[in-house]
């Protein structure tokens, strides 16, 4: 090995944490980031990728096998390997899990002004025909594809008005499955206004999850998303929170930042740090949004975060910034067009929710027993490869993907020059709390 040249990763994000600690990251390998002693630190900094190991030793006076050990733990992860053969997300050869965003209903009980669902109320929910055949479709699919997951994401409109209608579909189902060797996940994508307690006993009993919209604390939130009497909800999303988390049941928040909303992005983030919840803060789609003032209150946010972190909260498995991918990185931005994609309350399959009701979509139907729900994916709309020649080259293009490709300019997120500034952020808190962890272990 000591005639072996040692290579650097070219996307490699290297970045000091405080006097004495770095940290190196591979951002086109998953959960690479290492912390690094100053005396680590000096050799990687020392590797030119032209200099033999045994002369790279004698360079900075560190024995051969200690040095060779330590060269080889940093190619585990691939900062460095010895050859220039470095590896990159690609998609997976078979098919092993599914997930679907299932349209439940187009009844909703509030009026949020962004939107995206064109037949909001003009229809009501998934009868009971087009339920039987989407649980047909899963079992055809499931026995042809030997999936052995699939996850459905109930939302509308408000999934929760049409509880009743999914009570008895979600156990039948999951039992069904199950006898196929396949676990079958729920989840409800909703504004959380009704809670009832036999939705709560429910939900722990068959354990699904809650994805929640929260636009902010009080007038932020309802500035948003209001009843259509105009009143607003966040008292009521407060009070079912607390609910949800007093009765062990998964939830997790998304906010949708938009200029209503941006100025209460550091309040929110306190209130949900101290709630100790998954959170998502995504940037509203298809509007303008005041550049300035969103870095400005996303770093006030950041700040409070990595305040938080110093007291034992978890960031990396707490926040997520938009579509970014920092540990787990991605061939692309979601499931759709590979394993997944959105159906309909009629039972028609689009590449994504933001097509319901438009005409110029290609769509599939459950209804056609020739197709399975994987040869549907294949054969409808196809969007993720499109992507600039810029993100083909960027060193954080397994952590953004490019962004949704519905909504990308010029095969790009419109956001990327945020995420530049901020990717090395969210790496910098991840570190943080890495070396925090580290440090409390040592004093044990």
């Amino acid at each position: 090995m000591t005639t072996t040249i040692p290579i650097k990763s070219p996307q490699l994000l290297v970045r000091p944490i405080d006097e004495k600690h770095f940290y190196v990251v591979n951002c086109s390998f998953p959960n690479s980031l290492r912390i690094l002693n100053r005396a680590q630190y000096r050799i990687l900094a020392a590797i030119d990728n032209q200099t033999p190991v045994a002369a790279l030793g004698d360079k900075l006076a560190i024995e051969a096998d200690v040095l060779e050990q330590f060269l080889e733990i940093l190619s585990q992860t691939e900062i460095i390997q010895f050859d220039d053969q470095f590896s990159k997300p690609q998609k997976p050869g078979r098919l092993q899990s599914l997930n679907f965003w299932v349209h439940t209903t187009n009844r909703c009980n509030l009026s949020c002004g962004y939107c995206y669902i064109s037949t909001l109320n003009s229809t009501g929910g998934m009868v009971e025909a087009t339920q039987k055949q989407l649980l047909h479709k899963l079992v055809q699919t499931v026995t042809q594809r030997k999936i052995s997951h699939i996850k459905l994401r109930l939302a509308g409109g408000e999934p929760l008005s049409q509880f009743k209608a999914w009570q008895a579909f979600i156990p039948e189902a999951k039992r069904i499955l199950s006898e196929l060797g396949c676990s079958l996940e729920f989840s409800f994508i909703t504004n959380l206004t009704i809670l009832t307690d036999e939705i709560l006993a429910f939900s722990k009993e068959y354990r699904i999850g809650y994805g929640v919209s929260l636009d902010g604390l009080d007038a932020d939130h309802d500035a948003t998303r209001k009843f259509r009497s105009g009143a607003g909800s966040f008292h009521m999303i407060d009070r079912n929170l607390r609910t949800l988390l007093q009765h062990h049941i998964p939830v997790s928040t998304n906010t949708v930042i938009t200029n209503a909303n941006l100025a209460g992005l550091p309040h929110l983030t306190r209130y949900l740090i101290d709630l100790d919840i998954p959170f998502r803060y995504s940037i509203v789609k298809g509007q303008a949004i005041d550049a300035e003032l969103l870095e400005t209150h996303l770093s006030e946010s950041y700040a409070l975060m990595k305040d938080a972190i110093q007291e034992g909260w978890s960031f990396s498995r707490r926040h997520q910034f938009c579509d970014l991918k920092p540990n787990e990185l991605g061939f692309q931005t979601c499931a759709s067009g590979f394993s997944g994609g959105a159906i309909y309350v009629d039972g028609t399959v689009n590449y994504c929710h933001v097509h319901f009701g438009d005409p110029t979509q290609l769509a599939h139907t459950i209804f056609d027993d020739t197709l399975d729900l994987v040869d549907m994916i294949e054969q409808g709309s196809h969007y993720e490869d499109m992507k600039s020649t810029d993100c083909q080259s960027c060193r954080y293009k397994a952590v953004c993907t490019s962004g949704c490709p519905v909504y990308r300019l010029n095969g790009k997120d419109p956001q990327c020059s945020l995420y530049h500034r901020f990717i090395p952020l969210i790496y910098d808190l991840q570190a943080r709390e890495r070396l925090k962890l580290l440090q409390d272990y040592t004093m044990i």
